[in-house]
């Protein structure tokens, strides 16, 4: 029910590679999971996060200050074929609003995180489903994909047989003050990661979703004042793919990773950096795995890892090199098989600390851990060294 308390179920613990404190937010025989590694989850020091508890999905909030969780909402619980609709993961926390702006069954919600007031804002129309979208940076509007429903992803088709189907993919603007709603761009081509600059009011980017190798083109930029999409990081093609692009928090750079194609057929891994309007691109060879990244800048980059093989959080710290050697900062055991599991390790705004979502107990829960001192960490290679047997 809308308002719960449950008491707190958190515990704190050392991490048995890195020694660095881990606090574990959340125990509970449902998921729980922060919101998408590129939305804003955190509010005044707290966490906004999805869960479903009461066999429903629903947000809630962790105090920091009394580590209990006030549940924020009361949904309605979907039908089985409409739970892909439940986009709740998707949820973007706009601190200057005091809101929170939730993407359910069709729906684009408003709740004020204060009063805990919902309003709906959008309803999607008939023959088009809900994606994903997120807040300008002066707390003006909220952008919205909604997409053609050619193809159901989760009862009848997949990622490649929606790319091929070509939906007809519109982005909406909403007035949060007027609940006005109209369409700045539309194109027939999936279109989802629809992320607003968080400095830069009227700077969007958002991807062609699909296979990257056979996307036409992956990353754009809009100008939501005048409705213009150009390409983002002009060098892409089948030989060069590009992918996982977020803001860094400066509003004005991006970061991407992808993998090259060289002329001799060897295959490499990179990451790169560029400012919205396609100068001060770098790319720095990045020849390490994970299955999602995310940093603040290009000095310090959090992933993953891989599961079964090396399911840990690692950073990456940038030298004038490239990128030296990962550091394990903690042992996540996730295998991160659906969107609710993903381990999607993210930093605070300051990068003091790594908030990450493990299912190491059966069902994902939140993690936060300390960074500290970097050059500390152990090495991954001498970490796997030393599970070897001798």
């Amino acid at each position: 029910m809308q308002g719960t308390i449950y008491s707190s179920e958190h515990r704190e613990y050392r991490d048995k590679i890195s020694g660095r404190r881990i606090l574990q937010l959340t125990d509970y025989f449902a998921h729980s999971n922060h919101l998408y590694f590129t939305n804003q989850t955190f509010y005044k020091g707290d966490v906004i996060f999805k869960a479903q508890r009461g066999n429903a999905s629903n947000l809630f909030r962790f105090h920091m200050d009394t580590m209990n969780i006030e549940q924020l909402t009361d949904l309605p619980q979907p039908a089985y074929n409409d739970r892909y609709f439940d986009r709740l993961l998707l949820s973007y926390v706009h601190e200057g609003n005091e809101e929170v702006y939730m993407f359910y069954l069709g729906q684009v919600l408003a709740l004020n995180l204060k009063t805990l007031q919902q309003r709906v804002l959008f309803d999607t129309p008939a023959g088009f489903y809900l994606s994903s979208g997120s807040p300008s940076s002066d707390g003006r509007y909220v952008v919205v994909s909604i997409t053609e429903n050619k193809v159901h992803r989760e009862f009848e088709g997949g990622f490649y047989e929606t790319w091929a189907a070509f939906p007809e993919t519109r982005l909406i603007r909403i007035d949060l003050e007027t609940g006005k709603a109209e369409t700045l761009y539309s194109e027939n081509y999936w279109i989802k990661h629809v992320n607003m600059s968080p400095t830069v009011p009227n700077l969007l980017t958002f991807c062609h979703e699909g296979p990257w190798h056979h996307v036409d083109h992956r990353v754009w930029m809009l100008d939501t004042n005048t409705g213009q999409a150009t390409k983002l990081v002009l060098d892409q093609s089948p030989l060069k793919t590009v992918g996982h692009e977020y803001w860094f928090v400066d509003g004005i750079h991006l970061g991407y990773h992808g993998k090259k194609t060289e002329p001799n057929g060897d295959v490499h891994g990179y990451y790169g950096s560029i400012k919205y309007d396609n100068s001060e691109q770098l790319e720095l060879d990045f020849p390490f795995h994970s299955q999602h990244f995310h940093s603040n800048d290009l000095n310090l980059i959090v992933g993953d890892g891989e599961r079964m093989v090396n399911p840990h959080v690692l950073l990456w710290k940038r030298t004038e090199a490239g990128f030296d050697q990962p550091r394990v900062l903690a042992y996540h055991g996730g295998m991160g098989i659906n969107a609710a599991t993903h381990v999607h390790p993210r930093f605070t705004a300051d990068a003091s600390q790594v908030l990450f979502t493990s299912d190491r107990g059966g069902y994902a829960n939140l993690y936060l851990v300390e960074v500290g001192n970097v050059d500390e960490l152990p090495r991954l290679e001498d970490v796997q060294a030393a599970s070897q047997p001798r």
